[in-house]
């Protein structure tokens, strides 16, 4: 079955503190698992990150603040190095995909996505 695991659903974290999101699937065609995130303030949805075969990158305007690890065939793990509380806040979608294309990707966004709340 064509399924992606993500967890934890929910988080309520303090600013400055560091999260790790994780990312898994099956499926043995698929080489790339891809981060996403849909910030409070800018409701885009933006790669952060990304996981092609035993290659992770972050992408540039992510770097200091975001860390992945793992790889694109079985699981990866997305780490926010320190959180802020406003631009943190927000839904974190993973995707798994065949041939690390963005575009194709987005059909295999997974739902329910991690909701992660930055506050005092």
């Amino acid at each position: 079955s064509k399924s992606v695991y993500q967890s934890p659903s929910t988080l309520l974290v303090k600013p400055n503190a560091s999260v790790t999101l994780n990312c898994s699937h099956k499926i043995p065609s698929y080489d790339t698992i891809l981060w996403y995130q849909r910030s409070v303030e800018d409701t885009a949805l933006n790669l952060i990150a990304y996981a092609y075969y035993k290659t992770p990158t972050v992408e540039p305007s992510y770097k200091g603040y975001f860390d992945v690890k793992g790889d694109g065939e079985n699981e990866a793990f997305l780490h926010i190095l320190k959180l802020r509380q406003a631009e943190d806040s927000g839904e974190y979608f993973c995707a798994a995909s065949e041939g690390h294309s963005v575009v194709d990707s987005l059909s295999t966004l997974q739902k329910p996505c991690v909701t992660l709340s930055v506050s005092l």
